[in-house]
């Protein structure tokens, strides 16, 4: 059985993203609360990552037959995040191990959409996968997402740095059973 590329919800539409996601991800980018929410801030333009991001997830569905879905709520026509289970390559000391993300764009924030598809991304994970654990990669100082991470289960383990040095609190769900 193929990891999903499609998953309906209550509330969202959760599927791959495709190159066609190019504009919509331009929105994500380009809203300041993403940028804010990856603390610190990344170098360079909004532009300019969203198509660098885009191109790695797209490439990351390719390569392992999994990755973060657009998501988009019920009465939108186009992703306003992502959300999603993925291998995040540029932390050294959790490469290989997969992690459970969320960004939503500001207007779509505090509706309970992260923790309805994250749940989802999980479920995806340990039936697909069956990793010993799944993690969650998270600034300090993002509350919000702490707080998905720990309705879905999560407890902070320990911390991490990307290949940047950028300091990560890193959570983790073991599997159940």
């Amino acid at each position: 059985m193929s990891y999903p590329e499609l998953i309906e919800t209550e509330r969202l539409t959760l599927r791959r993203l495709s190159e066609a996601d190019a504009g919509a991800y331009d929105a994500i980018w380009s809203d300041p609360s993403v940028w804010d929410a990856l603390s610190p801030r990344p170098d360079g333009d909004p532009a300019a990552a969203a198509v660098r991001s885009l191109d790695k997830q797209v490439r990351h569905w390719d390569e392992h037959g999994f990755g973060l879905w657009g998501a988009i709520p019920a009465g939108e026509q186009a992703p306003v995040g992502w959300i999603g289970a993925w291998y995040p390559d540029f932390v050294p000391d959790v490469r290989g191990e997969i992690e459970i993300g969320w960004t939503l764009r500001a207007p779509f924030r505090g509706r309970g959409y992260a923790t309805e598809g994250a749940r989802e991304a999980v479920a995806a994970a340990f039936e697909h996968h069956g990793p010993d654990r799944v993690i969650s990669l998270i600034a300090p100082g993002n509350d919000p997402s702490a707080a998905v991470a720990a309705r879905l289960g999560m407890r902070q383990v320990t911390e991490a740095q990307t290949d940047l040095g950028i300091l990560l609190r890193v959570f983790e769900l073991p599997r159940p059973g």
